[in-house]
Protein backbone atom coordinates (compact mmCIF):
# COMPACT_ATOMS: atom_id res chain seq x y z
CA UNK A 1 0.00 0.00 0.00
CA UNK A 2 2.79 2.46 0.97
CA UNK A 3 4.68 1.55 -2.19
CA UNK A 4 1.57 2.30 -4.29
CA UNK A 5 1.11 5.71 -2.63
CA UNK A 6 4.74 6.59 -3.20
CA UNK A 7 4.49 5.67 -6.87
CA UNK A 8 1.20 7.49 -7.50
CA UNK A 9 1.63 10.63 -5.41
CA UNK A 10 4.84 12.66 -5.82
CA UNK A 11 3.59 15.03 -3.08
CA UNK A 12 3.14 12.15 -0.64
CA UNK A 13 6.61 10.90 -1.52
CA UNK A 14 8.09 14.34 -0.94
CA UNK A 15 6.39 14.67 2.49
CA UNK A 16 7.65 11.26 3.52
CA UNK A 17 11.16 12.19 2.43
CA UNK A 18 10.95 15.42 4.46
CA UNK A 19 9.90 13.45 7.57
CA UNK A 20 12.62 10.87 7.13
CA UNK A 21 15.30 13.50 6.30
CA UNK A 22 14.50 16.66 8.27
CA UNK A 23 17.62 18.49 7.10
CA UNK A 24 16.83 18.07 3.39
CA UNK A 25 14.71 21.24 3.45
CA UNK A 26 15.04 23.32 6.57
CA UNK A 27 14.55 26.75 8.00
CA UNK A 28 17.15 28.38 10.19
CA UNK A 29 17.05 31.36 12.53
CA UNK A 30 20.09 33.42 13.51
CA UNK A 31 19.49 35.86 16.37
CA UNK A 32 21.46 37.91 18.88
CA UNK A 33 20.54 37.97 22.57
CA UNK A 34 22.54 39.39 25.48
CA UNK A 35 25.66 39.81 23.36
CA UNK A 36 25.57 36.21 22.10
CA UNK A 37 24.71 34.83 18.68
CA UNK A 38 22.29 31.92 18.62
CA UNK A 39 21.74 29.76 15.56
CA UNK A 40 18.92 27.21 15.29
CA UNK A 41 17.97 24.83 12.47
CA UNK A 42 14.39 23.57 12.70
CA UNK A 43 14.42 24.56 16.37
CA UNK A 44 17.66 22.78 17.21
CA UNK A 45 20.56 24.88 18.48
CA UNK A 46 23.66 24.51 16.29
CA UNK A 47 25.69 27.50 17.51
CA UNK A 48 25.92 29.79 20.49
CA UNK A 49 28.83 32.21 20.70
CA UNK A 50 30.35 35.57 19.93
CA UNK A 51 30.90 35.61 16.14
CA UNK A 52 28.29 36.70 13.61
CA UNK A 53 29.64 34.88 10.53
CA UNK A 54 30.27 31.68 12.49
CA UNK A 55 26.67 31.63 13.66
CA UNK A 56 25.31 31.96 10.12
CA UNK A 57 27.74 29.39 8.74
CA UNK A 58 26.74 26.93 11.46
CA UNK A 59 23.15 27.10 10.24
CA UNK A 60 24.27 26.74 6.62
CA UNK A 61 26.40 23.69 7.38
CA UNK A 62 23.74 21.92 9.43
CA UNK A 63 21.01 21.94 6.81
CA UNK A 64 20.42 21.13 3.18
CA UNK A 65 18.10 23.18 1.02
CA UNK A 66 16.24 25.88 2.85
CA UNK A 67 16.20 29.45 4.13
CA UNK A 68 18.56 30.99 6.65
CA UNK A 69 16.79 33.93 8.30
CA UNK A 70 19.21 36.44 9.80
CA UNK A 71 17.28 38.50 12.35
CA UNK A 72 19.94 40.99 13.54
CA UNK A 73 22.76 43.16 12.25
CA UNK A 74 26.36 42.38 13.17
CA UNK A 75 30.08 42.92 12.64
CA UNK A 76 32.27 40.54 10.68
CA UNK A 77 35.10 40.49 13.19
CA UNK A 78 38.74 39.79 12.20
CA UNK A 79 39.52 37.83 9.05
CA UNK A 80 42.36 35.82 10.61
CA UNK A 81 44.55 36.21 7.53
CA UNK A 82 42.24 34.30 5.17
CA UNK A 83 39.13 35.08 3.18
CA UNK A 84 36.49 35.23 5.90
CA UNK A 85 32.91 34.97 4.73
CA UNK A 86 29.39 33.73 5.02
CA UNK A 87 29.39 30.77 2.61
CA UNK A 88 25.99 29.50 1.43
CA UNK A 89 25.60 25.99 0.02
CA UNK A 90 23.72 24.88 -3.08
CA UNK A 91 19.96 25.28 -2.91
CA UNK A 92 19.97 27.72 -0.01
CA UNK A 93 18.56 31.21 0.51
CA UNK A 94 20.09 33.79 2.82
CA UNK A 95 17.50 36.34 3.91
CA UNK A 96 18.90 39.18 6.00
CA UNK A 97 15.52 40.90 6.39
CA UNK A 98 17.06 44.33 5.85
CA UNK A 99 19.78 43.93 8.48
CA UNK A 100 23.38 45.11 8.11
CA UNK A 101 26.62 43.22 7.75
CA UNK A 102 29.47 45.50 8.84
CA UNK A 103 32.87 44.51 7.43
CA UNK A 104 35.41 45.64 10.01
CA UNK A 105 37.91 42.79 10.23
CA UNK A 106 40.61 43.39 7.59
CA UNK A 107 41.27 43.26 3.86
CA UNK A 108 39.99 39.68 3.43
CA UNK A 109 36.45 40.04 4.72
CA UNK A 110 33.83 39.12 2.09
CA UNK A 111 30.34 39.20 3.64
CA UNK A 112 28.93 36.61 1.22
CA UNK A 113 31.24 34.33 -0.77
CA UNK A 114 30.44 31.29 -2.89
CA UNK A 115 32.63 29.06 -5.06
CA UNK A 116 31.10 26.50 -7.44
CA UNK A 117 27.70 26.24 -5.79
CA UNK A 118 24.46 26.64 -7.73
CA UNK A 119 20.88 27.69 -7.04
CA UNK A 120 21.59 30.26 -4.33
CA UNK A 121 19.63 33.39 -3.38
CA UNK A 122 20.82 36.28 -1.21
CA UNK A 123 18.29 38.94 -0.37
CA UNK A 124 17.51 41.95 1.78
CA UNK A 125 21.10 42.62 2.87
CA UNK A 126 22.85 45.91 3.67
CA UNK A 127 26.66 46.01 3.76
CA UNK A 128 28.81 48.68 5.39
CA UNK A 129 32.50 49.10 6.20
CA UNK A 130 35.46 47.87 4.16
CA UNK A 131 34.89 44.48 2.55
CA UNK A 132 37.19 43.06 -0.11
CA UNK A 133 33.99 42.31 -2.01
CA UNK A 134 30.54 42.88 -0.61
CA UNK A 135 29.26 39.81 -2.49
CA UNK A 136 31.49 37.45 -4.50
CA UNK A 137 30.27 34.46 -6.51
CA UNK A 138 32.78 32.36 -8.49
CA UNK A 139 31.81 29.60 -10.89
CA UNK A 140 28.18 29.63 -9.75
CA UNK A 141 24.99 29.35 -11.80
CA UNK A 142 21.35 30.16 -11.08
CA UNK A 143 22.25 32.93 -8.64
CA UNK A 144 19.69 35.51 -7.48
CA UNK A 145 20.71 38.70 -5.65
CA UNK A 146 17.74 40.74 -4.50
CA UNK A 147 17.55 44.00 -2.55
CA UNK A 148 21.28 44.40 -1.93
CA UNK A 149 22.46 47.81 -0.73
CA UNK A 150 25.92 48.94 0.32
CA UNK A 151 27.43 52.02 1.94
CA UNK A 152 31.16 51.38 1.87
CA UNK A 153 34.09 53.37 3.24
CA UNK A 154 36.23 53.36 0.07
CA UNK A 155 39.50 52.39 1.72
CA UNK A 156 39.89 48.64 1.12
CA UNK A 157 42.65 48.05 -1.49
CA UNK A 158 40.13 46.08 -3.61
CA UNK A 159 36.78 47.21 -2.30
CA UNK A 160 34.26 46.00 -4.90
CA UNK A 161 30.54 45.89 -4.33
CA UNK A 162 29.08 42.87 -6.16
CA UNK A 163 31.18 40.57 -8.36
CA UNK A 164 30.00 37.44 -10.19
CA UNK A 165 32.60 35.66 -12.34
CA UNK A 166 33.67 32.41 -13.98
CA UNK A 167 37.16 32.29 -12.47
CA UNK A 168 36.69 28.75 -11.09
CA UNK A 169 33.93 27.36 -13.31
CA UNK A 170 31.05 28.18 -15.62
CA UNK A 171 28.73 30.97 -14.50
CA UNK A 172 25.26 31.36 -15.97
CA UNK A 173 21.72 32.53 -15.26
CA UNK A 174 22.39 35.48 -12.97
CA UNK A 175 19.47 37.57 -11.66
CA UNK A 176 20.02 40.88 -9.86
CA UNK A 177 16.70 42.41 -8.86
CA UNK A 178 14.90 44.77 -6.54
CA UNK A 179 16.68 47.66 -4.82
CA UNK A 180 20.35 47.50 -5.87
CA UNK A 181 22.19 50.54 -4.55
CA UNK A 182 25.98 50.57 -4.18
CA UNK A 183 27.71 53.63 -2.71
CA UNK A 184 31.35 54.30 -1.89
CA UNK A 185 33.11 51.25 -3.33
CA UNK A 186 36.86 51.59 -3.83
CA UNK A 187 36.50 49.66 -7.09
CA UNK A 188 33.47 48.83 -9.22
CA UNK A 189 29.94 48.89 -7.91
CA UNK A 190 28.63 45.81 -9.76
CA UNK A 191 30.84 43.64 -11.99
CA UNK A 192 30.37 40.45 -13.98
CA UNK A 193 33.04 38.43 -15.78
CA UNK A 194 32.25 35.50 -18.04
CA UNK A 195 28.54 35.22 -17.22
CA UNK A 196 26.30 33.64 -19.87
CA UNK A 197 22.70 34.69 -19.36
CA UNK A 198 21.77 37.47 -16.98
CA UNK A 199 18.85 39.65 -16.00
CA UNK A 200 20.02 42.73 -14.12
CA UNK A 201 17.28 45.12 -13.10
CA UNK A 202 17.65 48.75 -12.02
CA UNK A 203 21.03 49.57 -10.50
CA UNK A 204 22.04 52.78 -8.71
CA UNK A 205 25.77 53.32 -8.21
CA UNK A 206 27.34 56.39 -6.61
CA UNK A 207 30.71 57.66 -5.42
CA UNK A 208 32.60 54.58 -6.61
CA UNK A 209 36.27 54.54 -7.50
CA UNK A 210 35.64 52.39 -10.56
CA UNK A 211 32.66 51.72 -12.79
CA UNK A 212 29.08 51.76 -11.66
CA UNK A 213 28.07 48.64 -13.61
CA UNK A 214 30.79 46.75 -15.51
CA UNK A 215 30.07 43.77 -17.77
CA UNK A 216 33.17 41.80 -18.82
CA UNK A 217 33.04 38.95 -21.33
CA UNK A 218 29.37 38.38 -20.51
CA UNK A 219 26.61 37.67 -22.99
CA UNK A 220 22.91 37.06 -23.57
CA UNK A 221 21.38 39.36 -21.03
CA UNK A 222 19.34 42.40 -20.20
CA UNK A 223 19.91 45.39 -17.93
CA UNK A 224 17.25 47.80 -16.71
CA UNK A 225 18.04 51.41 -15.77
CA UNK A 226 21.61 52.21 -14.71
CA UNK A 227 21.83 55.38 -12.61
CA UNK A 228 25.22 56.75 -11.58
CA UNK A 229 26.70 59.80 -9.87
CA UNK A 230 30.37 60.57 -9.21
CA UNK A 231 31.77 57.26 -10.44
CA UNK A 232 35.54 57.46 -11.08
CA UNK A 233 35.31 61.22 -11.54
CA UNK A 234 38.50 62.39 -13.26
CA UNK A 235 39.32 58.87 -14.47
CA UNK A 236 38.56 56.61 -17.39
CA UNK A 237 35.93 54.30 -15.95
CA UNK A 238 32.24 54.85 -16.60
CA UNK A 239 28.82 54.68 -15.00
CA UNK A 240 28.20 51.79 -17.46
CA UNK A 241 31.04 49.93 -19.18
CA UNK A 242 31.32 46.80 -21.31
CA UNK A 243 34.78 45.33 -21.81
CA UNK A 244 36.91 42.28 -22.64
CA UNK A 245 34.93 40.91 -25.56
CA UNK A 246 31.60 41.46 -23.86
CA UNK A 247 28.54 40.41 -25.82
CA UNK A 248 26.68 39.68 -27.94
CA UNK A 249 22.95 40.01 -27.22
CA UNK A 250 23.08 42.61 -24.46
CA UNK A 251 20.24 45.13 -24.17
CA UNK A 252 20.14 48.03 -21.69
CA UNK A 253 17.05 50.11 -21.11
CA UNK A 254 18.78 53.33 -20.03
CA UNK A 255 21.92 54.94 -18.65
CA UNK A 256 21.66 58.08 -16.52
CA UNK A 257 25.07 59.47 -15.55
CA UNK A 258 26.25 62.64 -13.83
CA UNK A 259 29.72 63.86 -12.84
CA UNK A 260 31.49 60.59 -13.63
CA UNK A 261 34.64 59.76 -15.58
CA UNK A 262 32.58 58.56 -18.53
CA UNK A 263 28.91 57.80 -19.09
CA UNK A 264 28.89 54.74 -21.40
CA UNK A 265 32.16 53.09 -22.47
CA UNK A 266 32.56 50.05 -24.75
CA UNK A 267 36.12 48.77 -25.17
CA UNK A 268 38.42 45.83 -25.99
CA UNK A 269 36.43 44.03 -28.65
CA UNK A 270 33.02 44.25 -27.04
CA UNK A 271 30.11 43.82 -29.40
CA UNK A 272 26.39 43.41 -29.66
CA UNK A 273 25.26 45.91 -27.02
CA UNK A 274 22.21 48.14 -27.53
CA UNK A 275 21.37 50.97 -25.12
CA UNK A 276 17.85 52.26 -25.71
CA UNK A 277 18.24 55.67 -24.03
CA UNK A 278 20.93 57.78 -22.36
CA UNK A 279 20.94 60.96 -20.29
CA UNK A 280 24.62 61.73 -19.69
CA UNK A 281 26.10 65.02 -18.52
CA UNK A 282 29.17 66.58 -16.89
CA UNK A 283 31.65 63.77 -17.51
CA UNK A 284 35.32 64.58 -16.93
CA UNK A 285 36.17 62.45 -19.98
CA UNK A 286 33.90 61.10 -22.75
CA UNK A 287 30.16 61.07 -22.41
CA UNK A 288 30.04 58.06 -24.76
CA UNK A 289 33.22 56.32 -25.94
CA UNK A 290 33.15 53.34 -28.30
CA UNK A 291 36.67 51.92 -28.79
CA UNK A 292 37.38 48.70 -30.69
CA UNK A 293 33.67 48.00 -30.58
CA UNK A 294 31.26 46.62 -33.15
CA UNK A 295 27.50 46.31 -33.55
CA UNK A 296 27.07 48.67 -30.61
CA UNK A 297 24.16 51.12 -30.71
CA UNK A 298 22.78 53.94 -28.59
CA UNK A 299 19.27 54.59 -29.89
CA UNK A 300 18.16 57.85 -28.25
CA UNK A 301 18.75 60.46 -25.56
CA UNK A 302 21.28 63.23 -24.97
CA UNK A 303 24.87 63.86 -23.93
CA UNK A 304 26.18 67.23 -22.74
CA UNK A 305 29.25 68.79 -21.15
CA UNK A 306 31.56 65.88 -21.98
CA UNK A 307 35.24 65.96 -22.89
CA UNK A 308 34.28 65.23 -25.65
CA UNK A 309 30.62 64.31 -25.69
CA UNK A 310 31.21 61.27 -27.91
CA UNK A 311 33.99 59.52 -29.78
CA UNK A 312 34.42 56.37 -31.87
CA UNK A 313 37.87 54.79 -32.22
CA UNK A 314 38.42 51.77 -34.46
CA UNK A 315 34.70 51.17 -34.28
CA UNK A 316 32.58 50.02 -37.20
CA UNK A 317 28.97 48.94 -37.77
CA UNK A 318 27.92 50.92 -34.71
CA UNK A 319 25.84 54.04 -34.16
CA UNK A 320 25.15 56.80 -31.66
CA UNK A 321 21.84 58.54 -32.35
CA UNK A 322 21.63 61.03 -29.53
CA UNK A 323 21.55 64.79 -29.14
CA UNK A 324 25.02 66.20 -28.54
CA UNK A 325 26.87 63.54 -30.53
CA UNK A 326 26.35 64.67 -34.11
CA UNK A 327 29.82 66.21 -34.21
CA UNK A 328 31.48 62.78 -34.17
CA UNK A 329 30.20 62.05 -37.65
CA UNK A 330 27.93 59.15 -36.86
CA UNK A 331 25.31 58.99 -39.60
CA UNK A 332 21.91 59.52 -37.97
CA UNK A 333 20.54 56.66 -40.04
CA UNK A 334 23.29 54.43 -38.63
CA UNK A 335 23.79 50.87 -39.67
CA UNK A 336 25.93 49.21 -42.25
CA UNK A 337 25.05 48.10 -45.71
CA UNK A 338 26.76 47.42 -48.98
CA UNK A 339 27.82 43.85 -48.43
CA UNK A 340 29.62 44.27 -45.12
CA UNK A 341 31.71 47.29 -46.08
CA UNK A 342 30.62 49.34 -43.05
CA UNK A 343 28.71 51.88 -45.09
CA UNK A 344 26.43 54.33 -43.31
CA UNK A 345 23.14 55.85 -44.42
CA UNK A 346 23.24 59.66 -44.04
CA UNK A 347 20.30 62.04 -44.28
CA UNK A 348 20.49 65.74 -43.38
CA UNK A 349 22.53 68.93 -43.71
CA UNK A 350 26.21 68.67 -42.78
CA UNK A 351 29.49 70.53 -42.62
CA UNK A 352 31.87 68.12 -44.39
CA UNK A 353 35.28 68.62 -42.75
CA UNK A 354 38.50 67.14 -44.20
CA UNK A 355 40.32 65.42 -41.35
CA UNK A 356 43.85 66.45 -42.41
CA UNK A 357 43.10 70.19 -42.55
CA UNK A 358 40.04 70.80 -40.37
CA UNK A 359 38.59 73.08 -43.05
CA UNK A 360 35.36 72.60 -45.03
CA UNK A 361 34.18 71.30 -48.37
CA UNK A 362 33.28 74.56 -50.17
CA UNK A 363 31.55 75.78 -53.34
CA UNK A 364 34.10 78.01 -55.09
CA UNK A 365 33.02 81.68 -55.04
CA UNK A 366 29.59 80.51 -53.80
CA UNK A 367 28.71 79.69 -57.39
CA UNK A 368 25.29 78.30 -58.30
CA UNK A 369 25.73 77.18 -61.89
CA UNK A 370 26.66 73.86 -63.48
CA UNK A 371 30.44 73.50 -63.73
CA UNK A 372 31.24 75.41 -60.51
CA UNK A 373 34.32 73.94 -58.87
CA UNK A 374 34.43 72.36 -55.40
CA UNK A 375 37.38 73.06 -53.10
CA UNK A 376 38.35 73.19 -49.43
CA UNK A 377 38.20 76.47 -47.49
CA UNK A 378 38.33 77.67 -43.90
CA UNK A 379 34.97 77.24 -42.18
CA UNK A 380 32.80 80.34 -42.63
CA UNK A 381 29.48 78.80 -41.61
CA UNK A 382 27.66 79.84 -44.79
CA UNK A 383 25.35 77.96 -47.15
CA UNK A 384 28.18 77.43 -49.64
CA UNK A 385 29.82 75.14 -47.05
CA UNK A 386 26.74 73.24 -45.96
CA UNK A 387 25.69 70.11 -47.83
CA UNK A 388 22.32 68.42 -48.04
CA UNK A 389 23.00 64.68 -48.10
CA UNK A 390 20.09 62.42 -49.06
CA UNK A 391 19.91 58.66 -49.76
CA UNK A 392 18.94 57.85 -53.33
CA UNK A 393 19.65 54.13 -53.83
CA UNK A 394 20.60 51.86 -50.95
CA UNK A 395 23.93 53.07 -49.57
CA UNK A 396 24.30 55.73 -52.26
CA UNK A 397 23.61 59.44 -51.76
CA UNK A 398 23.15 62.70 -53.58
CA UNK A 399 25.29 65.49 -52.09
CA UNK A 400 24.00 69.01 -52.90
CA UNK A 401 25.15 72.43 -51.62
CA UNK A 402 22.52 74.31 -49.63
CA UNK A 403 23.14 77.46 -51.71
CA UNK A 404 22.32 75.61 -54.97
CA UNK A 405 20.00 72.71 -54.22
CA UNK A 406 19.36 71.91 -57.90
CA UNK A 407 23.05 71.00 -58.30
CA UNK A 408 25.03 68.04 -56.91
CA UNK A 409 28.58 66.79 -56.54
CA UNK A 410 29.65 65.37 -59.88
CA UNK A 411 32.75 63.55 -61.17
CA UNK A 412 33.70 65.42 -64.35
CA UNK A 413 33.04 63.59 -67.62
CA UNK A 414 31.99 60.32 -65.91
CA UNK A 415 35.70 59.67 -65.42
CA UNK A 416 37.05 56.72 -63.44
CA UNK A 417 40.63 58.09 -63.47
CA UNK A 418 42.74 59.20 -60.53
CA UNK A 419 42.73 62.99 -60.40
CA UNK A 420 39.36 63.48 -62.10
CA UNK A 421 37.86 66.79 -60.95
CA UNK A 422 34.91 67.09 -58.55
CA UNK A 423 32.51 69.89 -59.44
CA UNK A 424 28.80 70.77 -59.36
CA UNK A 425 26.31 69.84 -62.07
CA UNK A 426 22.55 69.59 -62.46
CA UNK A 427 21.49 66.41 -60.73
CA UNK A 428 20.64 63.80 -63.37
CA UNK A 429 20.90 60.67 -61.24
CA UNK A 430 24.04 59.36 -62.90
CA UNK A 431 26.43 57.05 -61.06
CA UNK A 432 29.06 59.83 -61.25
CA UNK A 433 26.72 61.88 -59.00
CA UNK A 434 26.16 59.22 -56.33
CA UNK A 435 28.39 58.50 -53.33
CA UNK A 436 28.49 56.26 -50.31
CA UNK A 437 29.99 56.80 -46.85
CA UNK A 438 32.45 54.20 -45.58
CA UNK A 439 33.54 54.30 -41.93
CA UNK A 440 37.23 54.94 -41.40
CA UNK A 441 36.80 54.62 -37.62
CA UNK A 442 37.03 57.35 -34.98
CA UNK A 443 33.99 59.12 -36.42
CA UNK A 444 35.63 59.59 -39.83
CA UNK A 445 34.18 58.73 -43.23
CA UNK A 446 35.44 58.09 -46.74
CA UNK A 447 33.19 59.42 -49.52
CA UNK A 448 33.31 56.93 -52.38
CA UNK A 449 31.97 57.49 -55.90
CA UNK A 450 29.65 54.90 -57.40
CA UNK A 451 31.02 55.30 -60.93
CA UNK A 452 34.66 54.76 -60.05
CA UNK A 453 34.79 53.28 -56.52
CA UNK A 454 37.37 55.96 -55.77
CA UNK A 455 37.55 58.35 -52.82
CA UNK A 456 37.01 62.09 -52.65
CA UNK A 457 40.50 63.46 -52.09
CA UNK A 458 41.96 66.88 -51.22
CA UNK A 459 44.60 67.18 -53.92
CA UNK A 460 48.21 67.10 -52.78
CA UNK A 461 47.14 66.61 -49.14
CA UNK A 462 47.10 70.41 -49.11
CA UNK A 463 46.22 72.42 -46.01
CA UNK A 464 45.56 75.56 -48.07
CA UNK A 465 42.33 77.40 -48.74
CA UNK A 466 41.36 76.74 -52.36
CA UNK A 467 42.94 73.27 -52.54
CA UNK A 468 41.10 71.30 -55.21
CA UNK A 469 38.84 68.30 -54.61
CA UNK A 470 39.40 65.32 -56.91
CA UNK A 471 38.82 61.58 -56.87
CA UNK A 472 41.66 59.17 -56.17
CA UNK A 473 42.18 55.53 -55.40
CA UNK A 474 41.31 55.00 -51.72
CA UNK A 475 44.45 54.66 -49.60
CA UNK A 476 44.10 53.38 -46.04
CA UNK A 477 45.19 55.95 -43.48
CA UNK A 478 45.22 58.96 -45.84
CA UNK A 479 43.44 61.65 -43.82
CA UNK A 480 43.01 63.86 -46.91
CA UNK A 481 40.50 61.19 -47.98
CA UNK A 482 38.68 61.16 -44.65
CA UNK A 483 35.94 63.54 -43.54
CA UNK A 484 33.99 64.32 -40.40
CA UNK A 485 30.26 64.91 -40.83
CA UNK A 486 29.03 67.66 -38.54
CA UNK A 487 25.27 68.07 -38.54
CA UNK A 488 23.98 71.61 -39.01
Amino acid sequence: MLKTLLQRSPLFAFLCLMILSPNLWADAEVTRTNGQWLSRVDGNTVYQGGRYFDAINAAINNMGNGVVNVRNSGDSGPDGGNVYSIRPQAGQTLDFHGHTVHANGGDLVVPVYCDRRNNITVRNMHVTGNPRYGVWFRGCSNVTLENITMDLSNNNPVGLGIRVDDSTGAASNLTIAGNININGAKGHGVETYGVDGFNIGDVTVTNNGGCGLLLNNSRNGTVGNVTGHYNNQGGGYATFRVANNNGPNVTVNSVYSRNSGRGFFSVSGSHGTTVNYVDIANTTSHGIFLEDASNTHVLSGSVSNGNPNCQLVRTDSSSIRVSGCNDIGTPPGGGSGGGGGNYGTVDGIYHIRPVHSGKALDVASCGNSAGTNVQQWSWLNNDCQKWNITPVDGDYHRISPVNAGNLALDVDSLSTDNGANIMLWDYLGGHNQQFRFQSAGEGRWRIIGRQSSKCLDISGISQDDGANVVQWECIAGNTNQQFELIRQ
